[in-house]
């Protein structure tokens, strides 16, 4: 993300009123379950349906919203709702318990849905951004139609939410598998036949056939959907291209028990990064749709080994090794800045690896790492409010919190508690 240059205060009250669009809030019950810690309140702030020039009606998600009145934020570069965000608060909506019965959620389902297909450009990747006045942003760096985080997004969203529209939508679900096999012919002609060459970065051996040559973090979403799609289309390429990318992951992968860093599964190069880290998550979930041990105990190595090793640390923002032939050193490391985005991903990981096992160490290390929302964190501020629903920025320091409330920020904090609240030993030690 740019850094925000410009601010329009209420855009949607002001901005919107100018334009020949109409524009409408689709609030859902506020009265949540005696219990819950999901608390969509904040999510329904930042969430519009508006109707695009030409074409259908869209679900979009403001991405910045700023304190300390929480208005709405859009930025000069990029524009105001992005897939990035609309495609996680599709999947947090598509994995609510009450979808089912509750029309509203439904409804914003459906147009987030919508928001996604209208983004997809002929080719089959996906342009990321609108802007206030309802146009495609095509031009800028964030917003391009390329093989990036946006196009993953959209694609995991798709590919998960097809056997809900199957029965909920069949003709919406046609487009879907539709967008769905344009952008995994682009993937297969750009990914499956890359030669599985290694590259060295500061004496560290990484593979040259992941996204930008080793982006394990952008592997992973890819890893999921494909998975997704491969069991709604199975397709020999398909499957050749998902162990392409298990194996360069797995390859990432540097120290265990007794060796730092620790099984860490790098994100790109001789760096670990927090935000995005669902490589472990993706490896579990996929290494057993697919009988994949390998890709199993590589998980399990990250989260039984590197996983408590941030905790010790209060966390780490990111990490950087190299090797200066005698194995493998840390070069720097940074704690800050913490975001949700960082934290997430490391439940996710620790609950996929319960389920998979039934290990009770498992939910307490997912308790651990639920705590940093709620005040357990280097900075020692309630980084969640169940009341409002919001989650703050991030962490900028021992003594400095952005307590602005984005989409981003705001979607990863429910899904990591709408995933949590699955688990009794966790909620238990969480009230």
């Amino acid at each position: 993300m740019t850094q925000r240059t410009l601010i329009y205060l209420c855009f949607v009250a002001v901005q919107f009123g100018l334009l020949s669009f109409s524009c409408k809030k689709d609030p859902i019950s506020s009265n949540y379950p005696t219990g819950r810690f999901v608390n969509t309140l904040h999510l329904q702030h930042l969430y519009k349906s508006v109707k695009l020039p030409v074409g259908p009606e869209v679900g979009t998600v403001a991405i910045y919203s700023n304190a300390p009145n929480y208005d709405l934020i859009t930025d000069e570069d990029e524009g105001f709702t992005c897939i990035d965000d609309v495609a996680r608060a599709g999947l947090f909506m598509l994995r609510e318990p009450d979808l089912a019965t509750n029309a509203g959620k439904q409804t914003q389902l459906r147009q987030m849905t919508e928001f996604v297909l209208q983004l997809q450009s002929p080719e089959g990747y996906y342009y990321n951004f609108l802007w206030p006045d309802l146009s495609i942003n095509k031009t800028f760096q964030t917003s391009v139609n390329q093989p990036n985080w946006w196009s993953w997004r959209a694609f995991w969203l798709l590919s998960e939410a097809y056997p809900y529209f199957q029965k909920a939508d069949p003709a919406m679900a046609t487009r879907m598998l539709q967008a769905n096999q344009r952008l995994v012919t682009v993937m297969i002609r750009d990914f499956a036949s890359r030669p599985q060459e290694m590259n060295f970065v500061k004496g560290i051996k990484v593979p040259k056939w992941l996204p930008f040559g080793s982006g394990t973090d952008q592997a992973a979403i890819m890893l999921l959907s494909l998975s997704n799609y491969y069991q709604q289309t199975p397709d020999a390429q398909v499957l050749k291209l998902m162990e392409l990318l298990g194996e360069g992951i797995v390859l990432m992968q540097f120290g265990d028990a007794t060796h730092f860093p620790y099984g860490a599964i790098m994100s790109f190069e001789n760096t670990w990064h927090a935000y995005g880290s669902d490589q472990s998550y993706a490896l579990l979930k996929v290494g057993k749709a697919l009988n994949k041990p390998t890709w199993i105990a590589a998980a399990k190595k990250e989260i039984d080994n590197f996983y408590p090793y941030l905790l010790k640390q209060g966390l780490l923002e990111s990490l950087e090794i190299y090797d200066p032939g005698n194995g493998v050193q840390g070069l720097k490391s940074s704690r800050f800045a913490q975001i949700a985005y960082g934290v997430r991903p490391m439940v996710w990981a620790a609950l996929e690896a319960y389920d998979q096992t039934k290990d009770p160490k498992y939910t307490d290390l997912a308790t651990e790492f639920m705590g940093w929302f709620l005040g357990t964190n280097l900075a020692g501020v309630k980084m969640y409010d169940v009341e409002s629903g919001r989650c703050f920025d991030g962490i900028s320091s021992t003594t400095e919190v952005n307590r602005n409330s984005g989409a981003e920020s705001t979607i990863e904090a429910l899904w990591a508690f709408q995933r949590a609240e699955q688990y009794p030993a966790v909620v238990g030690k969480l009230k």
